[in-house]
C-alpha cells in the first residue's frame, strides 16, 4: 500500500502493477487490509487476477502469508493443499494421491479417482478420507495465513475437520 493505493510486485521482478479490486464489494483488498496489508507492510500473496495495460484486475485470493517468500518451481504434482484452522492437520492432493498428516497420528496416504468440480467447489473422494474445498475467505488461527478457500476433511470413523485450502 502506498498513499492509499495497492500495488503488486511479481516475484523476482522489479516492476509494479497498480491493483484494481474487481471482486464483489472490494472483498479482496478489504480482506488483505484486515490481514495486515498496509503502508510499509508487505505480504506474500497469490491472487486470481488479469493484467491489462499495467493494471492488475484482482477478483480473488488464493493464498496470503505474512512471512512467506517467493516460491521456486514446485517439483511435486500437488493440486491442492489444506491445513486445519489450528494447524493440527495438513492435507496435500494431486495426481490421484491424497496425503493427510495429523498431530500424534500416523500419516494417511491414499488414492482417489478424478477430482470432482462443480459450481466452484471441488471434491476429492479418497479411500478413508474425503476433502471438500469451497470458495470462501479462511484464516488460520495463528494469524499467519489467509486463503480464498475453505476445506472440510471427513475421515473414516466420522471425524470431520475444518480448515483452509489453496490451489498449488
Amino acid at each position: 500500500m502506498h498513499e492509499g493505493r495497492a500495488f503488486f510486485s511479481p516475484c523476482r521482478d522489479r516492476s509494479y502493477l497498480k491493483i484494481e479490486d474487481v471482486s464483489a464489494n472490494g472483498a479482496v483488498l478489504s480482506a488483505l487490509q484486515e490481514f495486515g496489508l498496509g503502508s510499509g507492510r508487505n505480504l506474500y500473496v497469490e491472487l486470481v487476477a488479469v493484467e491489462q495495460g499495467g493494471l492488475l484486475e484482482v477478483s480473488a485470493i488464493n493464498f496470503a502469508h505474512t512471512t512467506a517468500r517467493c516460491l521456486g518451481s514446485a517439483s511435486n504434482k500437488e493440486q491442492w493443499r489444506a491445513v486445519g484452522l489450528d494447524a493440527d492437520w495438513e492435507a496435500a492432493a494431486g495426481v490421484g494421491s491424497l496425503r493427510v498428516e495429523q498431530r500424534d497420528r500416523p500419516e494417511l496416504r491414499t488414492s482417489y479417482g478424478a477430482l470432482k468440480s462443480e459450481g466452484g467447489q471441488h471434491l476429492i473422494e479418497a479411500t478413508g478420507a474425503v476433502l471438500a474445498i469451497a470458495p470462501g475467505m479462511c484464516r488460520i488461527a495463528d494469524g499467519t495465513t489467509l486463503t480464498g478457500w475453505r476445506a472440510t476433511l471427513s475421515l473414516d470413523g466420522g471425524e470431520v475437520l475444518e480448515g483452509c485450502a489453496w490451489e498449488r
